[in-house]
């Protein structure tokens, strides 16, 4: 009683207040098909429902609707007769029906081929949404004789959504996971099952699904028919657009029940959902249905609303600022998809900007998605050529194709002197139709990059996307100060609070970097760094180049470098200085090192798990990995002169017959450690590499040296 009374009543009245119609058939096993518009409990579908609402949705341009019953009839067979016995496949089929299928002809205007729309997404209100609980479906030859999901939503006939609702009392010790289990037993994916040759369930109730939800009412989360591990369910924990967050909870409280409803299942909400942000990926070996989260969602309405009301592009421009891990470029999919399916706002001109080869090829496969074609820019040259047309496609292209080398200068003498790495790179397209999306925005994005990249489209709308926007960048601006207010914001903490990411604890530990005698060491430091720019100074190549850069910023050459040398010095102690000269202290460094071995082995090691050394420069990195290889020998070494232990004494006293094998394999460090590492890169100049042989680093594993 009180599972009805206080989870799946609220979750049906809660529908009807979304204007939803309901067919509740109360509690027990229903013994009449016809009070949910069936003639038989094998029917998965609503047939009659089915065929009226697509006849009234598909009308000819003074209003007649044009559809045969001998076309609606196959319609239906199509969609609820795939041939297909993987569940996935047949799910992703019906998916694209569901977004476009055509018939033979019209017979009122004699169109061949026409397309149909089983759903009416354009306007919400067209088509017909319909709840029923206890959605009995007989399942001769089963475990059992049928099957009742909770609640089963429709649209048009079409079962979309599958609830299991569930108790949280004294003898359920976990409900949420009674209701994971159900819901696996009504699409028949329990391995334990399949592994016995049993069928306990209907599949092809779930040929059509898009969404599945478990609750509790104090506890709610969707998945998709491919969440067959709890991981890959979560929760709904925010309503949008606004409209929806000022509505009455059934029971007088609102729960996380009430969240998801409002904030997934609103007519056009679902619609919008379906159409535009649920795709198909393949994750590893597996083929997975993935539907957009709640910050995910919420920031693609909030994209939408700027690009339609800001009336200017700096008033468009904004950024993302969702973490590490949370789907930042399924967010950018899933705004392209929406983009392309609004009349005012699909000739938008479209450019996704990355700043590495690898990120560049993530994000390729993962736009992909969008059902575009993905133009690759691969050189400046064609930068400039194919993105100054007017063709509203979808452009794939790295940051560091907006620039022209510069006259060069030693580093520092660039920095102290604010001189760009980069030339001016000039206009590419003027129009204000063109919108750029940039990934991990903090990073390249500013600077000389950044300056080309807007000078190229002064009037483009800029959406940055970033896990880190607080950085500041050459300019002193902020990441929002740069392109934009914030947009959505989805905190660390967020993920943590949802499930999707791991809390992150720290323990401080601490080394001692005193240097004894400092305010020698800075003098010494002082009068290195003033002879040395003394030297460049004189230097008649660089004395060349600045004159050149004078004469184009229209200034003298004495002002260019006058009272430099204060600040030039200060560089160079920055280069050259106390802190670095530290942090690259070997003998710091080996103690560091002993120390992170002895703490990985001790706490981490046992529990299976990898670890990562973050260093200040390549060459504390290099140092790095020599001490811990050293330490790590050290301490396999200790673990090997260990006594076996016979059951008596400190067991710390003895060997760990299981621990320091694993040890041992963690001294070996082939290539596959070190791809992506700065120090193994095909892209690195040929003297920082001579410069890591001389100090004493070997590449191993196959390959050149």
């Amino acid at each position: 009683m009180s599972e009805y009374t206080f989870v799946e009543k609220p979750f049906l009245d809660q529908l009807a207040a979304l204007t939803w119609q309901v067919i509740d058939q109360g509690q027990g096993p229903p013994t009449d098909p016809a009070k949910s518009l069936r003639t038989s409990f094998r029917e998965l579908a609503l047939k009659d429902t089915f065929k009226a609402s697509v006849r009234a949705i598909n009308t000819t341009a003074d209003g007649q609707p044009w559809l045969t019953d001998k076309q609606l009839d196959e319609l239906y067979d199509e969609l609820t007769s795939q041939p297909s016995p993987s569940l996935v496949e047949a799910n992703e089929a019906v998916q694209k029906l569901l977004y476009r299928t055509q018939v033979d002809v019209n017979e009122l205007t004699d169109e061949q081929y026409p397309n149909v729309k089983l759903i009416g997404f354009e306007h919400p209100e067209r088509n017909h949404f319909l709840a029923i609980n206890q959605f009995r479906i007989d399942t001769p030859g089963g475990v059992k004789d049928f099957i009742i999901p909770d609640i089963v939503l429709f649209v048009n006939g079409i079962p979309l959504v599958v609830i299991e609702c569930k108790e949280a009392n004294e003898f359920t010790s976990n409900p949420m996971f009674e209701a994971f289990q159900q819901l696996l037993r009504y699409s028949d994916q329990r391995e334990e099952t399949k592994l016995a040759g049993l069928r306990e369930g209907e599949p092809r109730l779930f040929h059509t699904n898009q969404l599945v939800i478990r609750t509790t009412g104090d506890a709610a989360e969707f998945g998709t028919i491919t969440s067959t591990d709890e991981e890959f369910f979560y929760p709904w924990r925010d309503i949008y657009p606004q409209q929806y967050r000022q509505y009455k909870p059934p029971l007088g409280k609102e729960r996380a029940q009430e969240i998801l409803i409002q904030g997934m299942l609103p007519k056009e909400t679902l619609l919008d959902l379906v159409r535009t942000c649920t795709v198909f990926m393949d994750v590893g070996k597996t083929r997975a249905k993935i539907v957009a989260r709640y910050q995910q969602y919420r920031a693609v309405c909030k994209i939408i609303d700027r690009l339609r009301t800001g009336p200017a592009p700096e008033d468009r421009s904004g950024v993302v600022w969702h973490t590490q891990g949370s789907g930042k470029s399924l967010t950018m999919v899933f705004t392209i998809r929406k983009i392309r399916v609004c009349d005012d706002l699909k000739d938008y001109k479209i450019c996704l900007i990355n700043d590495r080869t690898d990120l560049e090829e993530q994000l390729g496969v993962t736009a992909e998605l969008t059902g575009e074609k993905v133009t690759y820019i691969k050189s400046s040259d064609e930068l400039k050529t194919k993105l100054a047309t007017d063709t509203s496609n979808l452009n794939m292209v790295m940051v560091h194709k907006f620039q022209e080398y510069a006259e060069r200068l030693p580093d520092y003498l660039e920095s102290v002197l604010e001189i760009p790495v980069f030339q001016s790179f000039g206009l590419v397209n003027p129009s204000e139709r063109i919108l750029l999306m940039i990934d991990e925005a903090h990073r390249t994005q500013s600077g000389d990059l950044g300056g080309n990249l807007f000078e190229a489209f002064p009037n483009a709308t800029r959406f940055a996307f970033t896990g880190t926007p607080l950085i500041v960048v050459i300019d002193r601006k902020t990441t929002a100060e740069r392109f934009g207010q914030y947009i959505d914001k989805y905190k660390l903490q967020d993920a943590v609070d949802d499930g999707a990411t791991v809390q992150i604890l720290y323990e401080g530990r601490t080394a001692s970097t005193a240097v004894k005698d400092k305010t020698k060491f800075d003098d010494k430091v002082d009068l290195a760094a003033e002879r040395h720019i003394k030297y460049q100074l004189r230097n008649a190549e660089n004395i060349e180049t600045l004159k050149r850069i004078a004469a184009k910023k229209n200034q003298q050459f004495d002002d260019l470098v006058a009272e430099r040398t204060a600040e030039e010095i200060l560089a160079l102690k920055k280069k050259w200085g106390t802190t670095g000269d530290l942090l690259e202290a070997e003998k710091r460094i080996e103690a560091i090192a002993a120390d992170i071995v002895d703490h990985y082995v001790e706490n981490i090691l046992p529990n299976g798990f990898k670890a990562q050394v973050v260093c200040s420069s390549k060459m504390a990195a290099v140092h790095y990995k020599t001490y811990i290889d050293k330490a790590l020998a050290q301490r396999l070494a200790d673990e090997q002169a260990k006594p076996v232990w016979t059951g008596e004494g400190e067991r710390g006293d003895y060997r760990d017959d299981h621990l320091w094998p694993r040890c041992g394999r963690r001294t070996s460090w082939d290539d596959s450690d070190v791809q992506g590492h700065p120090l193994h890169s095909k892209t690195q100049p040929a003297e920082n590499r001579q410069h890591l042989r001389r100090a004493g680093w070997r590449r191993h594993g196959p390959g050149p040296p």
